[in-house]
């Protein structure tokens, strides 16, 4: 038997080395610069992404300083999906549902994180809006209750008959008498106060269309069985043309709020325009967007569009009946 060179003993101490925890830690970290390999399976790397099991080929436990600047190149390219998303959201109805049922997606905001970002920047503006009012809703609903307490005690004929012969006088049997009076007298004091009601309206879009998303691409469904498209195609769909409300919403209540400053006018008039053209942009874009997206005659698409807004629209009154119900109990 031959003795071990000192070669073969320096050999076997560099792999005994590279084979010991201190040296292959850094290894673990991200991509194996001497041999090109997954760190997590050991294949051969192809590309960014390890070809066997899919682990991308990133080190994700780097200093503060890069993850800084990684942070900020990723808000930068996000920022400029978002404008090349956000603009033919706005003027394209149903290209961006067709690209991306057709597979083009890269260059877009995902459907989803797009009507999260946008519902989630209107909630933040109704809300915002709703706080001008809300002490004024607080001082005239308390001077209301005292004042219809008062007019209870003295004069309770009288206003049952206002209630019953003037206005619609609500009365729910699952409600008890106490909750049903004032039921009344708060949608009493909306009626009166339809500023107030607005606001609660717009602060309550946002989630009542999160919740007829799913009802409204069922409707979708429904039409278009013989169309041979999956339910998730009527939900990216319903996405972006909830996406699109939403952002007409925001948009529309910016020229509103301009509506109100001293303009010349001329540009006053402009405005007053441009305020009308963007409410009726809102069906006509519906219409257009269900029109160019299940691509069916002018006839077929009308009549499928008149019962998708009824269906629509009665589903949206009911929830939201339902919900400034609760809201008005609960406020």
């Amino acid at each position: 038997m031959s003795a071990a060179t000192p070669s073969d003993n320096s050999a076997a101490e560099n792999a005994n080395a590279g084979d010991s925890p201190i040296k292959a830690a850094p290894q673990a970290k991200g991509r194996n610069a001497l041999t090109g390999n997954c760190t997590n399976c050991g294949a051969e790397l192809q590309g960014p992404f390890c070809h066997q099991c899919g682990q991308e080929d990133k080190n994700y436990i780097r200093n503060v300083f890069r993850l800084i600047t990684e942070l900020f190149g990723e808000m930068g390219n996000w920022d400029g999906r978002f404008w090349r998303t956000l603009i033919p959201l706005f003027i394209r109805p149903g290209f961006l549902s067709k690209q991306y049922v057709t597979g083009k997606r890269i260059a877009y905001v995902p459907p989803l994180r797009l009507y999260i970002f946008i519902s989630l920047i209107s909630f933040i503006l109704f809300s915002s809006l709703g706080n001008g009012f809300q002490q004024l809703d607080s001082q005239l609903a308390s001077q209301g209750q005292v004042i219809f307490a008062d007019e209870t005690e003295a004069k309770a004929p009288a206003v049952v008959s206002e209630f019953q012969f003037n206005d619609v006088n609500l009365n729910f049997g699952f409600l008890s008498e106490a909750d049903n009076e004032t039921l009344n007298a708060k949608l009493q004091f909306l009626r009166e106060h339809p500023r107030v009601f607005m606001d609660r309206f717009f602060s309550l879009a946002p989630q009542l269309m999160l919740v007829m998303l799913p009802l409204f691409a069922l409707v979708l469904k429904l039409l278009y069985a013989f169309s041979g498209r999956y339910y998730v195609e009527h939900l990216v769909l319903a996405l972006h043309t909830h996406a699109f409300i939403l952002l007409s919403l925001m948009v529309i209540m910016g020229v509103n709020s301009v509506m109100g400053l001293a303009l010349p006018i001329w540009m006053a008039n402009i405005v007053s325009w441009v305020y009308t053209l963007l409410w009726w942009w809102i069906p006509i874009y519906l219409f257009l967007t269900q029109k160019r997206f299940y691509r069916q005659g002018w006839g077929m698409t009308t009549v499928k569009f008149t019962i998708t807004s009824l269906l629509y629209f009665v589903v949206l009154a009911l929830m939201l009946f339902a919900t400034i119900i609760l809201s008005v109990l609960r406020a």
